[in-house]
């Protein structure tokens, strides 16, 4: 196991005069799930942005496997996957579509790509609504589809934005549960939260950013026994109750791995804009409508067999 997998060294992030990030160092290991934790507009989805090169640092270097991950930028979509908090999958497609498209978008054989859907759907327990159009799903299994979306092509990191929110508190234990079946398949993940019981309960590590600074970075039990408190929703109290804290607002539009796949992205600090390269292995991307063509001849040839 590599202890820095991903690093972050000096990285500040500014947007026009507002500093998000200041000269923040941090460090996540592979095969753990780190939580990314801090009060709104503290920088939690910057973060997840930088290291999937939405944003490019304002000074400092990323790291992936000990490679700038900007001049390595291929590697990202080949071993890491995103899922944000509003959902990136099509509406008017079915769950299996909906796979079987991000498969195509992510380069998936097409000879794997079946098989991998339906290890997918198994494993999130997405099966019995293959057939599902997407809008019909509830919050829960919509909130399943979009890590299947991210996890179609096998990444090695799995990066997710409040994973939980808008989750009641059962489907919240759902959640969280799917999330360790997952990493037991030797899958770093690093997510975002604004609820600490569940950073306690799942995350090997945690990294909590307060007035532009990650000021403390370690597994839960460290952090609890340095403040003297019983859980992390105590050490947060303690934190931010302070006096002194600022906050920048992020205001520009997420988005989503939807964007980050499609040709026609305009030009912003994103995955694939920033790079020819990668435009041009996208350039023959398949249609809504291909994809279900293709899904309807593999389902005659089934049947033929």
């Amino acid at each position: 196991m590599d202890d820095e997998l991903i690093q972050f060294k000096d990285v500040t992030k500014r947007f026009g005069k507002n500093t998000v990030l200041n000269s923040i160092n941090l460090t996540i290991p592979e095969g753990k799930i780190t939580g990314i934790i801090g009060a709104s507009g503290e920088g939690k989805s910057t973060v997840l942005k930088m290291m999937t090169s939405f944003y490019k640092p304002t000074k400092g270097k990323i790291y992936y496997l000990r490679r700038d991950i900007l001049k390595d930028m291929g590697n990202i979509t080949q071993f890491f996957g995103l899922a944000i908090e509003d959902g990136s999958f099509y509406e008017k497609l079915s769950v299996k579509e909906n796979l079987y498209h991000f498969g195509r978008l992510y380069e998936v054989k097409r000879k794997l790509l079946k098989t991998r859907t339906e290890e997918i759907m198994s494993l999130l327990g997405l099966t019995k609504a293959e057939n599902t159009l997407a809008k019909d799903l509830s919050i829960g299994m919509k909130k399943r589809l979009d890590i299947g979306c991210s996890l179609i092509h096998n990444p090695s990191i799995l990066i997710l934005d409040e994973p939980t929110a808008d989750l009641d508190p059962l489907l919240r234990e759902q959640m969280i549960d799917l999330l360790k079946r997952i990493n037991s398949h030797k899958t770093t993940i690093i997510l975002t939260t604004q609820l600490l019981e569940e950073a306690d309960k799942i995350c090997d590590k945690v990294a909590i950013l307060y007035n532009e600074k990650i000021i403390e970075e370690d597994s839960p039990r460290k952090i609890r026994e340095k403040y003297g408190c019983d859980n992390l929703t105590d050490v947060f109290n303690k934190i931010f109750s302070k006096k002194d804290r600022i906050t920048y607002q992020e205001s520009s539009q997420e988005k989503s791995h939807l964007d980050l796949l499609q040709k026609k992205v305009e030009k912003k600090e994103s995955l694939i804009s920033g790079t020819e390269k990668l435009e041009k292995e996208f350039e023959d991307i398949p249609t809504i409508d291909e994809v279900k063509e293709d899904i309807k001849i593999d389902e005659i040839k089934n049947n033929g067999n």
